[in-house]
């Protein structure tokens, strides 16, 4: 919750007057059950029936705790928790996560934003069929404020930070650039890019690297090279950029443009906030709007992921999803 709190004051810096997309967009929407704060969500094809593992944290102050990877398969509707091995002492709150193949290994890559105990930390499992299997914990005085994963084919990977020290909200209120990348090789941490405003969403791709930043309103490009991330370029310019997913040259970004309604929501699942996905070629830099609504159904979208012609979007407080047809 003490995450949650510093990220309404980031979102602070996002101008309330944003214009919003139609209301009339996605007339299709079906609503999905899931578990409650689904924040990040993933596509796993290779352990058997195409499914979405989702990343669900009770984010309320009045919700009872609830911490778990829920999956969902398209091709039933059918929604279910999956069984995880792993130390006893390990309190499990995930927020970003991601999935990638090592070898012949499929890992699941799940940053856990620990306040119980107050530890901040990588957790790597082996996905299976049914269950995932808790592999190590990574932690680094350097993992300060963990917000994203994401995971390249030699097993490394890069975390996003969205703050240089947890709970300084001067850095929010004066969009201090504070904000650094971290490169983890299996053997230690190292910085692989800073001086950023909230760092959130990253993700990577054909040996690109795209970073979101939340109160910077802007989404990077970067080569990766010897640990480090060069080359810095914007690939777009929007408000309040969340987490980030690429699909066919197409990358999905879910915004954040009204704060005052994403407080409300975060109260109170009556009090609705907007959620906005962005769809934008990566070829030719155009920006569409893949997704809108007003909040009624869906609010405070976090992450929107298209997978078999569907665009699957979902929220950060409340226990559901939505999924919309997303032709080509």
């Amino acid at each position: 919750m003490k995450k949650l709190n510093y990220l309404l004051l980031l979102l602070l810096g996002i101008a309330s007057c944003t214009t919003l997309p139609k209301s009339s967009a996605n007339p299709d929407k079906q609503i999905l059950t899931v578990g409650p704060g689904p924040e990040d969500m993933v596509v796993d094809t290779i352990t058997g029936q195409p499914r979405l593992l989702i990343s669900c944290n009770a984010r309320r102050k009045s919700d009872p705790y609830y911490g778990e990877i829920n999956v969902y398969y398209p091709a039933n509707g059918n929604v279910g928790v999956m069984k995880r091995t792993e130390p006893t002492n390990i309190h499990f709150c995930p927020h970003g996560i991601d999935l990638v193949k090592v070898n012949d290994t499929l890992i699941l890559l799940v940053v856990n934003n620990d306040f119980r105990n107050h530890e901040q930390s990588i957790l790597r499992y082996a996905v299976k069929a049914g269950e995932l299997i808790f592999l190590n914990k990574i932690t680094d005085p350097l993992i300060v404020s963990p917000n994203a994963v994401t995971g390249f084919q030699d097993g490394t990977l890069l975390i996003s930070n969205d703050a240089g020290k947890m709970g300084d909200y001067t850095e929010a209120l004066f969009k201090l650039k504070r904000c650094k990348i971290i490169y983890w090789n299996y053997n230690t941490c190292s910085v692989a890019a800073g001086k950023f405003c909230f760092a959130n969403g990253i993700t990577n791709q054909a040996g690109k690297v795209y970073l979101a930043s939340t109160l910077q309103n802007k989404v990077w490009q970067f080569d990766f090279k010897d640990g480090k991330l060069i080359n810095q370029q914007t690939v777009a310019r929007v408000n309040g950029p969340d987490n980030i997913r690429i699909t066919d040259g197409n990358l999905y970004v879910a915004c954040h443009l009204r704060f005052l309604a994403f407080l409300g929501n975060m109260k109170k699942a009556g009090n609705y906030s907007p959620t906005t996905v962005y769809r934008i070629d990566l070829a030719s830099g155009h920006k569409s709007v893949a997704f809108f609504d007003d909040g009624a159904k869906l609010s405070a979208g976090s992450t929107g992921l298209a997978f078999h012609n569907k665009l699957y979007v979902s929220g950060v407080f409340d226990a559901k999803m939505a999924v919309v047809n997303n032709p080509k």
